[in-house]
């Protein structure tokens, strides 16, 4: 199945040849669609006002001509661009109206436990549930997506992404591109088929490789093209593909400079040829028009670099993504020399490494979260929604270990806190796309990356997946607590167990002066209940023994 599913994919990829002025035409062998000579216009969309995000089923043009059943937020595909500035306080409505379960997660965004967007949080469809934070972090391109348990995959594919870009003032003075010269590009791949449907229907072979497809889009639009002045731009990349990395350059091989990664500005522009983009990741680059030709056609593409060790897999073939075309005005423009300074986690400080496993289900295949084929395991896990897997500590500093012990590359993302890379054991020396603040790490096979993290904005329930998000929809997701570093004073601790159907608390047998309180989050005082299940006395102490699938994760002893 999986190589003639390959095989006719290959035999769909599309041909470039040249055709006059330097433009470029595409032609498709899977649909008779002639595209017009120098694409689609690029489009952006609208700017998100404060209100509802409603999340519905749509009937859309991606490629004109071609209507296709669509998921949309407020009727954009993708969803409409929120822009803050930092300090602001961001308030939204998610209305669901998809005729299915749906979450929205703030990727990248410091948001409290309770608005993260963990897959638990979920509203059905016909529900609704209201997201309210401040914003008090670096300034950069981020994003937010559906993260729902097991359709996270398929919601994101058909529409149900998009920007939140945090502004800050203090970036004013460094004279970086804005306006129209400061544009943000979302690509994603799509998988070719006759009507240029966004139909979402993966294959066994794809809940291991990833859902990859044979076309792009930017923006929401297929085969883009973007009219350039003779200026400096900002081109906010962000990668929101299902499991496709790509490895941006010119078309032209020109450098271009590297300003920012997933959580803002660097110290300092770093000039490349080439970077490293995978599911998740963002970089804003400068690119200078100022001596391009007028009518001349320069492409943002990928380059072909070896990805799985699978056999069968398309990951890091060569492709187009978008075009830029001169034009004869201009008002040129120059880039900074320093950005803003950058201080890194103190490695002297670490209280403790966690080692993160990632294997191959025993056998190669077997049951997966999601059914069919099993995605990879972190530490031999399968995803488990109601299973605390572990403990992270409030405000402490943590190596986290991660080991690509399997054939696929998995990019690794945990919610809740951004991260500094230490080092690759495939090279001496860090990418300049591993500088800076980071929110998704790419670990490619037989390769160990180190990252230092610290979780010192919220406590509560967080999730750590891969952002392959078949790998995800398979199960390839734990789910971890921050909690206090330190015990509550001058009382008597808890014992906390989390089993599979059961949350164990286990009090001392002279705690009986105590109440036993849970709540679902820490930090809201109201929140906390009385815990109604009688303690069962053992040796150990008394053991209350609280069914996993409720709404309690975090316990305390209080004296009425």
């Amino acid at each position: 199945m999986k190589t003639t599913r390959r095989d006719f994919l290959q035999t769909s990829c599309s041909a470039f040849t040249l055709a006059g002025c330097g433009l470029l035409i595409e032609q498709k062998s899977l649909a008779d669609h002639p595209i017009p000579a120098g694409g689609y216009p690029l489009v952006f969309p609208p700017e998100f006002t404060g209100g509802v995000l409603e999340a519905k089923v749509v009937n859309q043009e991606i490629w004109p001509g071609f209507p296709t059943t669509a998921l949309a937020l407020n009727g954009s595909l993708p969803g409409p661009t929120i822009r803050v500035k930092k300090g602001d306080h961001f308030k939204a409505r998610v209305q669901n109206s998809l005729g299915e379960s749906l979450v929205l997660h703030w990727h990248g965004i410091l948001a409290p436990s309770e608005m993260d967007g963990n897959p638990r949080d979920a509203v059905p469809s016909g529900g609704f549930y209201d997201v309210e934070f401040p914003v008090n972090q670096r300034a950069g391109t981020y994003w937010y997506h559906a993260h729902t348990d097991k359709l996270t995959g398929k919601q994101v594919y058909q529409g149900l992404a998009g920007f939140f870009i945090v502004e800050d003032p203090a970036e004013d003075s460094l004279a970086l591109p804005k306006g129209e010269f400061d544009v943000p590009l979302l690509i994603q791949d799509r998988v070719s088929n006759p009507g240029h449907t966004l139909a979402y229907s993966p294959m066994m072979d794809d809940m291991v490789l990833g859902y990859l497809g044979d076309a792009t889009t930017v923006n929401g639009v297929p085969n883009a093209t973007l009219s350039v002045t003779r200026s400096l731009y900002r081109f906010r990349l962000l990668n929101g593909s299902n499991a496709r990395v790509f490895r941006i350059a010119l078309g032209d091989n020109a450098p271009f400079k590297l300003i920012a990664n997933d959580a803002g500005l660097l110290a300092a522009p770093i000039e490349v040829t080439s970077i490293f983009l995978a599911p998740g990741n963002r970089a804003e680059i400068l690119v200078d028009f100022t001596s391009f030709p007028h009518g001349s056609t320069v492409e943002l593409k990928s380059l072909a670099f070896t990805g799985d060790t699978t056999m069968g897999s398309s990951q890091g073939t060569a492709r187009t993504l978008m075009r830029f075309v001169g034009q004869h005005i201009g008002n040129g423009g120059t880039a900074p020399s320093t950005l803003v300074p950058f201080a890194p986690h103190d490695l002297s400080a670490v209280k403790r490494t966690r080692q993160f496993m990632i294997t191959m289900p025993g056998g190669g295949h077997g049951g997966g979260h999601g059914g069919g084929m099993s995605a990879d395991l972190i530490n031999g896990l399968v995803y488990e929604m109601n299973r605390t897997d572990f403990m992270v500590p409030f405000g402490e500093i943590e190596i986290w270990e991660f080991q690509n012990m399997a054939e696929h590359i998995h990019p690794m993302h945990p919610h809740g806190a951004l991260f500094q890379v230490v080092s690759r054991s495939t090279s001496p020396t860090l990418p300049p796309e591993d500088t800076g603040w980071k929110d998704t790490i790419l670990v490619r096979p037989g390769e160990t990356v180190r990252t230092l993290v610290k979780f010192d904005s919220h406590e509560g329930a967080f999730v750590l997946h891969c952002h392959n998000l078949e790998h995800e929809d398979g199960g390839m997701m734990l789910n971890f607590d921050v909690t206090p570093s330190t015990p509550p004073i001058g009382g008597p601790q808890l014992d906390i167990r989390h089993e599979a159907e059961e949350i164990v608390v286990i009090a001392p047998h002279d705690a009986t002066a105590y109440r036993l309180e849970g709540a679902p989050h820490v930090g809201h005082e109201a929140l906390w209940t009385p815990v109604t299940v009688s303690p069962v006395h053992s040796e150990a102490g008394m053991e209350f023994r609280i069914p996993a699938g409720g709404t309690m994760r975090f316990f305390r002893l209080i004296k009425p």
